[in-house]
């Protein structure tokens, strides 16, 4: 017997080589390896390599085996190993270590750790997977099944799943087994992460995770951390977290929480982020519950300007506090927000849902906004997006609103209805009634409600307009608002002092919609018909009309035809009209022109008319430029229309102010200048007018100007200069003013005047009415016998009247006096003028009128009583005496031969030449222009000195002779008349043939003896 065990002994090394050999050849594994040592338990391999010696699947420098044999035979109780490395591969979730595979036990039974001593010195293995090489390093000792403990390093420089791929990756782990149930503890560490364009720096994973006995469950969780992440929309700093799990290959739940310091998106940047919750993966679907928040989170400064922007955007407009209130609220809002929602995410193949329900955002300025009830927000990758649920925003300055979603699947229009407070800030408001809408699928959204808007605008302001209003957006860029005409009311309108009262009109879209904004900017615009308002402009009624008005948003321009303005009660009404007003938005105001107006100004007595020009509003303040032209308003007008192109008017501060000069139309004479005020709060102003200089001359008369002159003066030649002022006040008007004229000359019905000078100063200029006392200097004037020197003192009265308080002259030695009357100079009235002669010398009266061969003596007195009418003047018994003390004489003191007369004509003028008069009367009736009838009678005729006596004579001279001589003749052809009177020689000569061929047509057979007639053959022979 202990032969045959010193054999075994001696040939144990044949024996072990064998049994290994046979082991190996039946599993079919190649295998090379030198046995070191053989004992009763114990057995060393050194140099083992197992596999395809080019590519093996383990090598290892040595390995010792420990095994206990027993009536079962020998069993493997312990491994010890120095350096071994190992490759092997991940394949289909299982892993495969090549030949090694076919040395295990096929026993059926679930893997589980062998009750094996196991020490390793330097255990590596490569590890081929579908993400990638890794590579792990094992040292460690005890039972594997229960107490081992040892330390695992892995490391891959790249591992890849899809789009994402972690580089750089270590861990060193510790190990310990009890109970057959590994546990693993330690970090696993990569130096990046990369997920599309999301990169996670320094990523750690603190491991604690403890794998089932079978290895088909595990439990533990892992502490998270990374230095940063970024993308393209986000970025964040310290991220850390916590994600436990608990499962087995088909199930894995656990928990999540993990959080952010200091991250930034595009859209905002915070402080904090979490996110915690509990996750489920089975298979292929994985499921993660939770609630997310962000903290101190503020927009980005391009965000905040975008949302704090259009703040200024209604600038000018009713809206705009509202905006500016809404923008800053926003604006304090996006500071600092927090925000926080209840999600639920699920993933399975293809397809990835995710919903929102009770989601929260609020922010330090007190706005909040919320999300609840109904199913939230869904999206699922197949379908779509539904919302279902309740939405309410309140706080921060924010508009208060409650709004309801609705949709009956995804892809179904979104409807809904917000109640929204009445949103006030500043002097605006703006209520709504219950805003109705509807989003369908691809965006495009229509919202109907009922505003009503107050609120200040530019110079103005608006209170309770109402409008419905219906908004259609595309679900792009462009929204359309009113595409229909829709019934504006509002109870009070106001600009600068224009006040507006409740008001109604219909507003229809200018093109395709009131009011569009899409990329190109704001367009639509704005028409109305048969607009009529009314109100008050300062404390004078208003009333504003107009056929037709529009205003287009995209150029900002409006037109408005046939408009009519009128301004005051019925007493003081002012009244402007326009045939065309446009105009456009320039400069952050109004500018155009307008064509066809007229109108008139309270009680003042002018019209304007054929107005034109330019007008600018800004700043609340209008400015008028063109031009007019301007008539009496009198129904019989006491001046002819005059025109200006260079008015200049302004409305600002409840004043207006214009300014113009007034040109003869025609002619193109500058009659004067205009400048006037007017306050439209207390109806009051006034206008003044400067007269620089009036020409009259062959190119411009007076009957241009007015057409009271006409058949009064013409021919007038001179220069007027003044200035005029009108004043007015309620329904008081007055007016006066001061003109003066010098060294004028004209014709007028009584005959030339010339060197006419008079100031004369008016109490009422509208009314040409002066002060009494006025006095005009006349050079001279020539009815027919010229005065000169004249001085006249009159007052002009209403009504085209002239008041003569009486006029003097000096006139041939004795005095002419025009004694007071009252002219009226309007149409068929009789002007009456009653002038009185005293103490004419008649010497100078015939010197006066160059009758340089008479001579007379005696002086005269008389009335000549004038009237002047339509049918031109007269004078109407006219009256000359010669005085009755002394009576006069007449005597032709000239030359005339037998051989100018003959016989019997000289020896009647030898006679007559000179006569002596005790009484002389002349009575002068008609027209100036036409027959004047004048009688004229002396008596107590003698021979004056000088004239010859025969005894003829002598007897004649006894009897008692009166002479009656009729003349009827032009006015300006009685002082021909005079000279015939006076002059002898003149009758004889127009007379004598006359009266011889009277004489020999007769045949009388003896011609009495008498004196030559003194009369023309047209008058009467009186005894």
């Amino acid at each position: 017997m202990l032969a045959v065990l010193i054999v075994v002994w001696s040939q144990r090394r044949p024996i072990a080589a064998g049994f290994i050999d046979r082991a190996l050849a039946s599993r079919q594994v190649a295998a090379q390896y030198r046995i070191a040592d053989i004992g009763f338990n114990r057995q060393r391999l050194t140099d083992v390599v197992i596999g395809d010696p080019s590519h093996p699947d383990l090598v290892a420098d040595w390995v010792e085996v420990t095994t206990q044999v027993g009536l079962s035979g020998a069993t493997v109780t312990g491994i010890r190993a120095g350096a071994v490395r190992v490759r092997g591969a991940l394949v289909d979730g299982r892993l495969a270590f090549g030949a090694l595979d076919r040395l295990l036990p096929a026993s059926g039974k679930p893997l589980a750790l062998p009750a094996l001593d196991l020490e390793v010195a330097d255990g590596r293995l490569r590890l081929t997977t579908p993400l990638g090489i890794v590579g792990a390093k094992l040292s460690g000792h005890g039972r594997l099944d229960n107490g081992f403990t040892g330390n695992l390093a892995l490391v891959a420089e790249t591992l890849a799943n899809g789009a994402c791929r972690a580089e750089r990756i270590a861990s060193t782990l510790t190990v310990r087994i009890t109970d057959g149930q590994p546990t693993l503890r330690g970090p696993v560490r990569a130096g990046t992460v990369h997920c599309g364009d999301t990169v996670v720096s320094r990523a750690v994973a603190e491991i604690d995770a403890t794998l089932g006995d079978r290895f088909d469950r595990w439990r533990g969780r892992a502490d998270l951390s990374a230095t940063s992440l970024r993308s393209a929309v986000a970025q964040g700093q310290q991220l850390a977290g916590t994600v436990d799990f608990n499962g087995s290959p088909k199930s894995t739940s656990g928990g999540v929480a993990l959080s952010a310091d200091r991250f930034a998106t595009d859209l905002a940047r915070g402080v904090t982020a979490t996110l915690t919750g509990r996750y489920r993966v089975e298979g292929a679907v994985l499921k993660l519950d939770g609630h997310a928040a962000g903290r101190r989170i503020a927009l980005t400064p391009a965000w905040q300007r975008r949302l704090t922007g259009w703040g200024g955007s209604a600038a000018g407009t009713p809206v705009a506090p509202l905006v500016s209130a809404m923008a800053s609220a926003v604006g304090a809002a996006a500071r600092s927000l927090s925000v926080e929602t209840d999600f639920a995410v699920a993933r399975r193949p293809g397809d990835i849902s995710i919903e929102l329900a009770r989601s929260r955002l609020g922010s330090a300025s007190g706005a909040r906004l919320t999300l609840s009830g109904g199913q939230g927000i869904r999206y699922d990758s197949q379908r779509g997006v539904r919302i279902d649920g309740m939405m309410a925003i309140a706080g921060g300055g924010l508009p208060e609103a409650a709004i309801t979603l609705a949709q009956t699947a995804p892809g179904a229009p979104v409807t809904g209805t917000a109640l929204v407070r009445p949103y006030a800030a500043g002097d605006a408001r703006l209520a709504l009634s219950a805003v109705k809408f509807t989003a369908s699928p691809g965006g495009a959204t229509r919202i109907a409600t009922r505003a009503t808007l107050s609120g200040p605008f530019a110079g103005g302001r608006i209170d309770a307009a109402t409008l419905p209003v219906e908004a259609l957006w595309d679900g792009h860029q462009s929204w359309r608002i009113n595409t229909g005409c829709a019934p504006l009311d509002f109870a009070r309108l106001q600009l600068s002092t224009l006040v507006i009262g409740p008001s109604r009109m219909t507003l229809c879209p200018e093109g395709d919609a009131l009011l569009r904004l899409d990329s190109r900017g704001i367009g639509g615009g704005v028409r109305t018909r048969g607009l009529r308002l009314a109100g008050k402009l300062g404390e004078s009624p208003i009333t504003i009309a107009a056929d037709s008005a529009h205003y287009g948003l995209t150029a900002g321009a409006l037109d408005a035809r046939a408009v009519a303005v009128g301004l005051g009660n019925a007493e003081r009404r002012s009244q402007v009209t326009l045939a065309m007003l446009d105009g456009r938005v320039r400069d952050a105001g109004l500018a155009g022109r307008f064509t066809g107006g007229a109108g008139r100004i309270g009680r003042v007595p002018l019209l304007a008319s054929a107005a034109d020009g330019d007008w600018r509003w800004q700043g609340g303040q209008l400015a008028v430029n063109g031009g007019l032209t301007l008539a009496d308003a009198d129904a019989e007008p006491r001046f002819k229309p005059l025109v200006s192109r260079d008015v200049v008017l302004t409305l600002a501060d409840n004043h207006i102010v214009a300014t113009g000069t007034l040109r003869h139309p025609e002619t193109g004479t500058t009659i004067t200048r205009v400048a006037l005020a007017h306050d439209l709060a207390a109806g009051s102003g006034h206008a003044d007018l400067i007269v620089d200089g009036i020409d009259f001359d062959d190119r411009f008369q007076p009957d241009r100007l007015t057409r009271l002159t006409y058949g009064v003066i013409a021919d007038v030649v001179g220069r007027v200069t003044g200035e005029g002022h009108v004043r007015w006040s309620g329904d008081t008007v007055t007016s006066d003013g001061v003109f003066r004229t010098t060294n004028a000359s004209l014709a007028a019905a009584f005959g030339p005047v010339a060197g006419l000078s008079t100031e004369i100063r008016f109490t009422d200029l509208l009314n040409l009415v002066s002060a009494p006392g006025q006095v005009a200097t006349v050079a001279s004037i020539n009815p027919g016998v010229p005065v000169v020197d004249g001085v006249l003192r009159y007052q002009t009265l209403a009504d085209q009247r002239v008041a003569i308080a009486g006029a003097y002259w000096p006139f041939a030695g004795g005095d002419l006096v025009l004694e007071p009357t009252i002219l009226d100079f309007t149409e068929h009235k009789e002007r009456r003028l009653t002038f009185r002669v005293t103490g004419v010398d008649a010497g100078q009266f015939l010197q006066q009128f160059d009758f340089k061969n008479l001579d007379a003596t005696g002086i005269f007195d008389g009335v000549l009583p004038m009237v002047f009418d339509q049918r031109g003047g007269r004078i109407e018994n006219g009256r000359l005496a010669a005085r009755a003390a002394g009576g006069g004489t007449i005597a032709y003191v000239g030359e005339v031969s037998q051989k100018d007369l003959g016989f019997w004509a000289n020896m009647a003028f030898q006679a007559l030449k000179s006569l002596r008069y005790r009484t002389l009367d002349i009575v002068m009736n008609g027209p100036l222009a036409g027959e004047m009838i004048t009688e004229v009678r002396f008596a107590g005729i003698s021979q004056g000195a000088g004239a010859k006596r025969n005894f003829l004579i002598r007897r004649l001279q006894k009897l008692p002779l009166v002479f009656n001589v009729r003349i009827e003749a032009p006015f300006r052809q009685l002082i021909d008349s005079a000279q015939t009177l006076y002059d002898p020689k003149r009758l004889i000569e127009r007379n004598l043939p006359a009266l011889i061929r009277a004489q020999n047509e007769r045949r009388p057979p003896t011609p009495p003896i008498v004196a030559p007639p003194v009369q023309p053959p047209e008058s009467e022979n009186k005894p």
